[in-house]
């Protein structure tokens, strides 16, 4: 995947003492909801990303798909974060916190309903994993942005951990977005395609990963724990595999 100029955008857009949470989907009902002129924005930008994932969800060789994600998530990721940006510019905090909630609930109700009869039992127990992951960093993000800054040189370090974390994110919403189109468009997708899609879902686990990281940073331990959260042995696996990943690439 071609996440150098992706780095570069996340990296512009990080603003010291703010991390931004990301939508897991466009929710059905948001632009309803939104004022006049918001609701065009919101429309058009909906517009551009689905054009996008048509494209990569209509490919049938890994090799064809690797080449048409290396164009179309650049531009996902200008979308998302164009998107993200207004978002915070432009629309009342608790209306964005309850569509980033409806975003996980629609997308838990479809891959339940829908997801073993298009991709099978393990793919669909992928996606929802993933969407579980996503809520549960999207809760701590949210802790995150209303603590304390971190003061130098702490500050440097924090942005290091946020841009990871947001590469990773728009890594593991990219492979959502497309599995989720293809229920919406009924869109079979090609085996190989599947398995390129499936390895994508697993960035989420090192956004986690970052996340924390950052959340021990300012958030006192018991804080940054997350709460409730019941792991299975791959679960626990994939965590430490991607803690250790990131250990590795900071040190």
């Amino acid at each position: 995947m071609n996440t150098a100029l992706a780095i570069e955008r996340c990296d512009l857009l990080f603003e010291n003492d703010r991390a931004p949470a990301f939508l897991a989907s466009r929710p059905r009902k948001a632009a309803r909801e939104l004022p006049g002129a918001t609701e065009d924005v919101f429309n058009g930008m909906t517009d551009a990303l689905e054009r996008l994932l048509v494209g990569v969800i209509q490919t049938r060789t890994a090799a064809e798909f690797r080449s048409v994600q290396n164009d179309a998530f650049p531009k996902y990721v200008a979308v998302i974060l164009a998107l993200s940006r207004f978002a915070d510019a432009i629309v009342p905090a608790d209306v964005v916190q309850r569509l980033q909630w409806e975003s996980f609930c629609e997308l838990e109700g479809d891959f339940r309903e829908h997801g073993v009869a298009a991709f099978g039992r393990a793919i669909q127990d992928q996606a929802l994993f993933t969407v579980w992951t996503l809520r549960k960093i999207n809760d701590l993000v949210r802790r995150i942005n209303t603590s304390p800054r971190v003061v130098p040189p702490l500050a440097e370090e924090e942005k290091k951990y946020v841009v990871s974390y947001m590469v990773n994110t728009l890594c593991a919403n990219f492979s959502l977005d497309c599995l989720s189109m293809a229920l919406s468009k009924e869109q079979a997708i090609y085996p190989e395609v599947l398995d390129e899609l499936t390895d994508g879902l697993r960035a989420a686990v090192n956004a986690y990963a970052w996340v924390r990281r950052g959340a021990d940073l300012r958030l006192p331990a018991a804080e940054s724990q997350l709460e409730n959260a019941e792991w299975d042995d791959e679960d626990k696996a994939l965590l430490y595999e991607a803690t250790h990943d990131v250990l590795e690439e900071s040190a």
